[in-house]
């Protein structure tokens, strides 16, 4: 398959934005691609060298769970925190400005790439992007989902905790412990 054909078939089903990809790879700049699932966010900080794209550092919302995050890990206080611990392992690396790659992914204001890209950017990483479109506070410590539990609507959504015996309550303090942790260097 030669190199055009692939380029036309990626472009064809939807899998590249070859305009966006374009503009990053002028810039010059590392790119902060941060990827979400129905399970997990990932996070890698890219550059580009003459023989290709290389990851300097990179997290997953995964590891939360090995460092003692006992809540769900695709939520925007998991990506949140999965920012800032990128930003912690991106720390005394000199990468200048970073640009925000969120893909394919539709751009909306409040959604877990922003909460991604604003905890790096409160962890000391220079992230490109409008912080206007990033989570409200309230929403990255999880009080949202609080009261979302607190609402009786629930059903099965949070059953995996319940098996669990934790206490959704608990979320914005654990949060907050969690974050401190994370930017003392206690974690990751």
């Amino acid at each position: 398959m030669t190199g055009t054909s692939h380029t036309l078939k990626r472009r064809h089903k939807g899998l590249t934005d070859y305009r966006k990809r374009k503009r990053y790879l002028v810039s010059r700049k590392p790119r902060l691609v941060s990827r979400t699932s129905n399970r997990y966010t990932t996070a890698a900080i890219v550059s580009m060298s003459k023989d290709g794209e290389r990851t300097i550092v990179s997290a997953s919302s995964k590891e939360l769970k090995k460092l003692g995050w006992r809540f769900g890990l695709n939520n925007v206080p998991a990506a949140y925190l999965t920012g800032c611990l990128l930003a912690k392992r991106a720390s005394g690396m000199d990468l200048g400005e970073v640009i925000l790659d969120i893909g394919l992914a539709t751009p909306t204001r409040g959604n877990k790439s922003f909460a991604l890209a604003k905890g790096c950017s409160d962890s000391g990483l220079r992230v490109l992007f409008n912080e206007s479109v990033a989570p409200a506070e309230e929403r990255i410590r999880g009080e949202h989902l609080v009261s979302f539990a607190s609402s009786g609507q629930v059903g099965n959504t949070f059953s995996a905790l319940r098996a669990e015996g934790v206490d959704l309550k608990s979320m914005p303090d654990e949060f907050s412990s969690f974050l401190s942790r994370i930017r003392e260097g206690r974690v990751g």
